[in-house]
């Protein structure tokens, strides 16, 4: 298993579970292994029903983990201390916001980038400067509090979703980094 395949089996391991999920105030509607039907039926080429999204394999995951949100949101053009959390940012709320809190979080840090939700140079740069000037965890810290903030927008617009606040609260606590690091 190399390095990316790691770091993707961490994160549904840890967070999106290996079972079939359908709960009623997930916008994302028929889950398993964390891929909506949307995203598998993206995938695929066609709509997909819910029978379809429970006969996904691990394999099909991987694949689209892989593609759409390693490879589709240029996660390896980020230093690789912020990897992990970019990525698990783009599988939580799509790669574009991933990216925007990102960028507003290197803002948030004295160095403001345009949030346009692409991963190019400049942002890439300014994140690896930050990281050699203040350390990784500064960086990490500040986008967990951005994507905090992220969450609590979510909240306040549709308190339905409150019900997941504990999880995705939990979820985004645990990549921050140790002190020194």
């Amino acid at each position: 298993m190399d390095r990316i395949d790691q770091i993707i089996y961490a994160m549904a391991a840890r967070f999106e579970g290996s079972g079939y999920t359908n709960h009623p105030a997930d916008r994302g509607g028929p889950t398993k292994f964390g891929i909506t039907a949307r995203v598998l039926g993206e995938y695929l080429g066609k709509p997909v029903t819910p029978d379809q999204v429970k006969a996904m394999t691990w394999q099909q995951a991987l694949a689209i983990y892989r593609e759409r949100y390693w490879f589709g949101a240029n996660i390896d053009r980020l230093p690789e201390e912020l990897q992990p959390v970019i990525f698990d940012m783009a599988v939580n709320h799509g790669p574009g916001t991933a990216v925007r809190l990102l960028q507003h979080a290197l803002g948030d840090l004295g160095r403001p980038v345009i949030g346009d939700g692409r991963l190019g140079k400049i942002t890439t740069g300014i994140a690896a400067g930050l990281i050699k000037h203040l350390g990784a965890k500064a960086v990490v810290d500040a986008i967990c509090d951005r994507r905090r903030t992220y969450y609590a927008e979510i909240i306040a617009h549709d308190p339905s979703q409150r019900s997941f606040q504990h999880g995705w609260v939990n979820r985004c606590e645990s990549y921050r980094l140790p002190a020194g690091g």
